[in-house]
C-alpha cells in the first residue's frame, strides 16, 4: 500500500505537518506512516548500571510510543490507514533511510522557523531531508 511518511515530535510544527499529511493521504487515497525518530543514547563518563541504562532504553521507547499512539489518534478522522514506527538515531537520518522504502511515496514533516543564523550554526532537520531523501518533501510551517 502506498504511504506518505509524516515525520513526528509532538512539536507545533509536528502537529501541522500531520494535519496536512493525513488530509492530502486522504485526498490520495493512500495511507499514512507517522515515524518518530529516538535519539540514540549516549552513554555518560560517569558510572552507570546495566539497569538504570535499560530503564532509560525503556523510558525514551514508553515516550516515543505513547506519542505515536496519540498522534495516530488525531490521524484516523481523516478516513485513512495509520501505521506507525518509532526509529533510533538522528532524526534527518531515519526519515531519509525510512523514506527509501517502496511504500513511502512522499515524506511530509513541519519547520521549526529557525532563523538564518540558527540554521547555518546548528542545521535544520527538515533541510538536511530535502537534501538527502530521494522521494518528494513537503515542508509544513
Amino acid at each position: 500500500m502506498a504511504r506518505i511518511l509524516i515525520a513526528v515530535d509532538g512539536s507545533s510544527p509536528s502537529q501541522r505537518a500531520l494535519e496536512f499529511g493525513a488530509s492530502l493521504a486522504a485526498k490520495l487515497g493512500v495511507g499514512v506512516l507517522l515515524l518518530h525518530a529516538m535519539p540514540q543514547v549516549v552513554l555518560p563518563l560517569g558510572p552507570m548500571t546495566p539497569g538504570s541504562l535499560s530503564e532509560l532504553l525503556h523510558t525514551l521507547e514508553g515516550e516515543g510510543n505513547r506519542l505515536l499512539a496519540a498522534l495516530a489518534d488525531k490521524a484516523h478522522p481523516y478516513g485513512v490507514a495509520v501505521g506507525t514506527e518509532l526509529g533510533v538515531g538522528d532524526a534527518a537520518d531515519v526519515i531519509s533511510e525510512r523514506a527509501e522504502g517502496a511504500d513511502i511515496q512522499m515524506v511530509v514533516m513541519g519547520s521549526r522557523g529557525q532563523g538564518a543564523v540558527a540554521r547555518l550554526l546548528l542545521g535544520s532537520v527538515a533541510t538536511q531531508v530535502v537534501h538527502t531523501a530521494t522521494k518528494p518533501v513537503v515542508v509544513v510551517r
